[in-house]
């Protein structure tokens, strides 16, 4: 099996449900410091279906370089029979600007036997924005890259943050956005599309009016995008990830919010 897990994957191809729009510093905020957010993900393959893990969210306030910052949290770990083929326990971090600039990005992750950290942080030049990414696994160095690019780029989970703020209520379904973003030492592209509302049932028992996304991936055009996954966002201010849907080559995965503090 691959270094990440099936549930890692999808919890961060999940955090790429964005808009390509520049920063804004004046948006109203759907999320606040103190917010938890605690998600099951689930496993299907074949007839057989077992809960793989869970993961946790969380929005504090710190301080980054001198200037006053969000700090994002994200711990994920495997359980049950994921955990005995494949244990994980991976944290992330990104620290961004209270205009939501992202500043750095971190990564520590214990998967399978591998222990592996990145470090990302950024520079914005006035026509340019400078990512410096690098990778350690097991003591050896996998990387060490200046990624350039000139728009807007988030990493793994500032993304996420960014996501909810947009307004998707401009949106008709059929409607496509595109978004840049880095993974490692890549620029990547992606596609997210509008397809309408859904009523969709939580593992905390209730019931939410969500918008629903499909976000489509292409590394080089997106005229034949595939599509990645399926997100479910609350449809209400906060717009608060419900549940993600995902298809990969050995099943299918399903990730749901089962309690959330705002």
């Amino acid at each position: 099996m691959k270094n990440n897990s099936c549930f890692i994957l999808v919890v961060l191809l999940f955090l790429l449900a964005s808009s390509a729009n520049a920063q804004q510093s004046d948006r109203t905020l759907p999320f606040r410091p103190g917010e938890e957010l605690t998600y099951d993900m689930h496993v299907k393959v074949g007839i057989i279906s077992a809960k793989a893990g869970t993961s946790r969210l969380t929005v504090s306030e710190d301080r980054y370089n001198g200037q006053n910052a969000f700090r994002f949290n994200l711990l994920a770990k495997s359980s049950g029979i994921a955990k005995s083929v494949f244990s994980m326990e991976d944290t992330l971090t990104s620290y961004v600007a209270k205009d939501l600039k992202p500043l750095a990005y971190l990564k520590d992750a214990h998967e399978g036997g591998d222990h592996t950290i990145e470090r990302a942080s950024y520079v914005y030049t006035t026509k340019n924005i400078e990512v410096k990414a690098r990778r350690i696994r097991n003591d050896e160095l996998r990387f060490d890259t200046l990624l350039v690019s000139e728009r807007p780029v988030y990493d793994m989970l500032s993304i996420l943050y960014y996501a909810r703020t947009f307004d998707y209520s401009s949106m008709k379904k059929g409607d496509r956005l595109p978004v840049a973003y880095f993974t490692g030492r890549r620029m990547e592209n992606m596609l997210i599309e509008h397809q309408g509302q859904k009523s969709i049932r939580a593992n905390d028992g209730r019931d939410y009016d969500c918008i629903k996304l499909v976000l489509l991936l292409d590394e080089k055009a997106f005229e034949d995008a595939d599509a990645a996954m399926t997100v479910y966002l609350s449809n209400d201010q906060n717009k608060v990830p419900i549940r993600v849907d995902s298809k990969l080559k050995i099943g299918t995965t399903r990730i749901v919010i089962n309690k959330y503090t705002l």
